[in-house]
């Protein structure tokens, strides 16, 4: 028998959050270069598809610069009140799991599952759960989820595998 977690924190993280928002709002805009921001050489890039990103776009890049590098990306502007619908449904999603859910900004949230595996099972079934929890909520948006013993493992677990991956880091 293993031995029990003494602390197991999920931390789930959207993948491309506002792209993908947009990508599911206008199916048009699915497996395309995409970039959220300002149409406009000025202003930074809010984030963008995968797709966008193989021609190293990041977020937080000047307009000037994401456009050079991708000059023929669709570029749309933000919609935040739809962003924080989202939000909103998966943050309230994530209840469902835990009372101990602490959002870190609208597409990333630490998930506090410490004792939960009697109800939920062993932590990469708590991460898939999770993961789908999200895809049902929103209609279609993917997550990546991390689970470990520490909010830092977590997040850095959540990071390994995306777009819409599990990783599970043991104590």
């Amino acid at each position: 028998m293993t031995k029990p977690w003494p602390q197991v924190i999920a931390h789930a993280d959207m993948d491309a959050f506002y792209a993908s928002v947009e990508q599911l709002d206008d199916p048009s805009l699915r497996g395309r270069q995409l970039i959220v921001g300002p149409n406009s050489l000025r202003g930074v890039v809010l984030t963008c598809s995968y797709e966008a990103r193989k021609s190293g776009v990041k977020s937080a890049m000047p307009m000037a610069e994401a456009r050079r590098r991708c000059p023929n990306a669709t570029v749309v502007p933000p919609r935040f009140d739809r962003y924080q619908e989202q939000s909103q449904a998966i943050m309230a999603a994530f209840a469902d799991f835990s009372p101990s859910v602490e959002a870190i900004s609208l597409d990333e949230a630490f998930i506090d599952m410490t004792g939960a595996a009697g109800i939920f099972g062993k932590p990469a079934n708590i991460a898939r759960l999770i993961r789908d929890a999200v895809t049902d909520v929103t209609g279609g948006l993917t997550a990546s989820v991390g689970v470990a013993a520490t909010k830092y493992v977590a997040k850095v677990a959540s990071d390994f595998n995306k777009p819409n991956g599990i990783t599970v880091v043991a104590p």
